[in-house]
């Protein structure tokens, strides 16, 4: 019988498919002691319980509707489904399809009620732990900002220190005189051609657009202020939790009063590179 081998791993920063390949090892083993013929459906570095697409789930599913898989191997059922309308989907599909599953932690049989009674706790234990877990991230998230830490590690304006972000001396004096001209009725043209004339580059070293130039302007950052879950492109004084732990470029009052003339109607910026002029 062909079994599908379905593996998962939801994260994979390493790119090397490490926990894939320990599924992997446990899942084809389990195939040859039942002596089916393992098909492989991989998704790496995808999520069961985000609702993104799953394209190698998606073919298996397909494939089983089509009558060419007969089981289905998993290392366990949170490899499967973290989703309570996903896992009754497939349970409806092992029903019509007399589906055998099989998990590296135990069997389960899908065709008795004790046995869809099994999944569906497995299923709600494992969203339980999504949501804990998500509360958990969201209140070490805010935490962290009402400590003042900063969520960024590179900016304009700033050199990494040794004990966080430290002004840099050579474009640090540039964002406070950006903020300088825009009171001063300059456009986002006038401050980016400028800086195209005297080689002022972002920190990936390329020129700046009016847009960029807008967005860093309202970024809270520059004022030392520490945001929470804020638009990053028009943060208001709601947003701020905190002052934050590094050094600003520019004080409180130039950067709010900056907001309200860049929020003033016709200051939305262009889109194109601000090229010196010869």
């Amino acid at each position: 019988m062909r079994a599908a081998v379905y593996l998962r791993i939801s994260s994979d920063p390493s790119g090397q498919q490490l926990g894939v390949a320990r599924q992997r090892e446990d899942c084809v083993r389990l195939c040859k002691q039942r002596k089916w013929t393992p098909i492989e459906y991989v998704d790496n570095d995808v999520g069961a319980s985000n609702g993104k697409r799953r394209p190698a789930y998606e073919k298996m599913l397909a494939d089983i509707t089509d009558g060419q898989i007969g089981a289905v191997v998993a290392w366990d059922l949170d490899r499967l489904h973290r989703r309570p309308i996903e896992l009754e989907r497939f349970m409806d599909l092992a029903d019509t399809r007399k589906l055998a599953l099989a998990t590296v932690s135990g069997d389960v049989d899908l065709s008795t009620a004790q046995g869809r009674l099994t999944a569906r706790l497995k299923g709600a234990v494992a969203r339980h732990e999504i949501e804990h877990k998500s509360d958990r991230q969201r209140r070490a998230g805010r935490q962290a900002a009402e400590m003042g830490r900063p969520r960024w590690k590179h900016a304009f304006g700033y050199l990494a220190g040794p004990n966080g972000p430290e002004p840099d001396p050579a474009t640090a004096p540039l964002v406070k005189q950006a903020y300088a001209a825009i009171l001063a009725g300059a456009s986002f043209g006038d401050i980016c051609k400028e800086w195209d004339a005297t080689g002022v580059r972002t920190i990936n070293g390329k020129r700046w657009t009016q847009p960029q130039l807008s967005n860093f302007l309202r970024k809270p950052r520059n004022a030392g202020l520490r945001t929470y879950q804020a638009d990053p492109h028009r943060a208001t004084k709601d947003d701020v939790v905190g002052k934050g732990s590094w050094t600003p470029l520019v004080d409180e009052a130039t950067f709010w009063a900056a907001q309200a003339v860049l929020d003033a109607p016709g200051r939305a910026p262009g889109r194109r590179v601000c090229a010196a002029t010869s």
